[in-house]
C-alpha cells in the first residue's frame, strides 16, 4: 500500500513540476471545485463534501495560490465511466484520465486527486488500504490535454462558479426513459351476483338473489340492480291448508361514495327500488294471480375485499323503508299478508370488474 501511495504522489508531483514550468506563477486567494457527472452518479455536494473531508475544512477558508479543479464524468457505450480532471492554477493547467466501472469510486478518487494538489500532505494523513486511493492511482497525464470545459476567472473577486460550458462539452449519453407511468381509468365496469337473505319483504326469513352491473370511479360506484326474492308460503292460522304463494322481482339504482384502506372497499350505497309483488292464491278452488306494485328506499353499506384489481368479494347489509306496501286479500278470508314498513337484508357477494 505505501508503493500505491508514493507512487500516486510522485505522479501528482511530476504533474505540478511540468505544470510550474509552463508558465508564470501568480497569486489567487481561493479555491473551486466543479463536478459535472450524468443522472446515477453522486451529486456535486456530495463530491465537495468527500474534498472537505480530506483537507479537513471548508473549500471557503482556504488560503494560498489560486487553484480551480474541473471534474468530468461521461458513461461509455461500453458501460463504465470516464472521468477527466483538470486542475487550473497560476501554474498552468493539468488534464488527468480515470476509467472505471462504478462513478462513486471515481468521484472519491476525483476528491482524493484534487485533496492532493490543493494540499500535498492529504497522502499522509490518510489511512491505508482506502479504494480511493488505488482508484486515483490509475490516473494518467493526458499529453494532448484539450482545454478545460471553462475557464477559470481571472479577477479573485469574481463571485461566478466556475462550471463547463454545455457548448463545448459532448453530453452525456441519454439514460434510458422510464416509461410514463399510466394514467389510471376513470371509469371502470363492474358485474356483482349476490345470495343472501330477508326479512320483511316476503313472509318469514328467505332468500335473496341479486345481479348488480355498476359503474366504477375511484371514489365512487353507481349501479343498477335486479334482484328476485323466491316463492314463500303465507297461510292462515285456520284453515292452515289455505293461503298464498308470494314472490318478488325488484330493479334498483344508487350511488355509493367509495372509501378505501389497501385493498379492503367501503360503498356506501343509498337508492331507490322498485318492483313487483305476486301472489297466487293455495288451497281454494277457483284461485287467481295477483301483481301488486313495490317501492322502497335502501341503505346499503358494505365491505369488499379485492385481491386482484378484476375481483372483488365482500359481503352488504340493506335496510329498506317500503313506500308502496303490496297488499294480498282473499274473498272471504280476509288479508293473508302486507309488506312490513321495514325489512333488513343481508348478502354475501363477488364481483368481476372490467378492463
Amino acid at each position: 500500500m505505501w508503493r500505491l501511495y508514493s507512487g500516486l504522489a510522485a505522479v501528482l508531483v511530476a504533474d505540478a513540476a511540468s505544470a510550474a514550468a509552463a508558465a508564470p506563477a501568480s497569486s489567487r486567494p481561493a479555491v473551486e471545485f466543479r463536478w459535472d457527472a450524468p443522472a446515477g452518479c453522486p451529486a456535486e455536494a456530495e463530491v465537495v463534501a468527500e474534498l472537505e473531508r480530506l483537507l479537513g475544512g471548508p473549500l471557503a477558508t482556504r488560503t494560498g495560490p489560486r487553484l480551480t479543479a474541473i471534474a468530468r464524468v461521461r458513461q461509455e457505450p461500453a458501460g463504465g465511466f470516464d472521468l477527466r480532471l483538470w486542475t487550473v492554477s497560476d501554474e498552468g493547467t493539468l488534464q488527468r484520465s480515470i476509467t472505471h466501472a462504478q462513478c462513486d469510486a471515481l468521484a472519491r478518487a476525483g476528491a482524493l486527486i484534487a485533496a492532493m494538489a490543493i494540499d500535498p500532505s492529504v497522502l499522509e494523513r490518510m489511512a491505508e488500504g482506502t479504494d480511493a486511493a488505488e482508484v486515483a492511482a490509475e490516473a494518467k497525464t493526458v499529453e494532448d490535454a484539450e482545454p478545460p470545459p471553462e475557464p477559470p476567472p481571472l479577477e479573485p473577486a469574481e463571485p461566478e462558479p466556475v462550471e463547463p460550458e454545455p457548448a463545448k462539452i459532448e453530453p452525456a449519453k441519454p439514460e434510458p426513459a422510464e416509461p410514463p407511468a399510466k394514467k389510471k381509468r376513470r371509469v371502470r365496469g363492474g358485474l356483482r351476483l349476490g345470495a343472501g337473505l330477508s326479512f320483511g319483504d316476503l313472509p318469514g326469513v328467505g332468500a335473496l338473489l341479486r345481479l348488480t352491473p355498476a359503474l366504477i370511479w375511484p371514489r365512487a360506484r353507481l349501479e343498477f340492480e335486479v334482484g328476485y326474492g323466491p316463492v314463500r308460503r303465507a297461510r292462515f292460522d285456520d284453515p292452515p291448508e289455505r293461503g298464498a304463494d308470494l314472490q318478488l322481482t325488484v330493479g334498483a339504482v344508487r350511488g355509493c361514495p367509495l372509501l378505501h384502506a389497501r385493498k379492503l372497499e367501503f360503498p356506501l350505497c343509498a337508492g331507490l327500488e322498485v318492483g313487483a309483488m305476486y301472489g297466487r292464491g293455495v288451497g281454494y278452488p277457483i284461485t287467481s294471480d295477483a301483481r301488486q306494485l313495490f317501492v322502497a328506499l335502501h341503505l346499503a353499506p358494505g365491505v369488499f375485499y379485492a385481491p386482484h384489481p378484476r375481483i372483488a368479494v365482500g359481503a352488504i347489509v340493506e335496510g329498506a323503508v317500503h313506500i308502496a306496501r303490496p297488499r294480498f286479500v282473499i274473498d272471504n278470508f280476509g288479508q293473508i299478508y302486507r309488506t312490513a314498513v321495514a325489512s333488513v337484508r343481508a348478502l354475501l357477494a363477488v364481483e368481476v370488474r372490467f378492463p
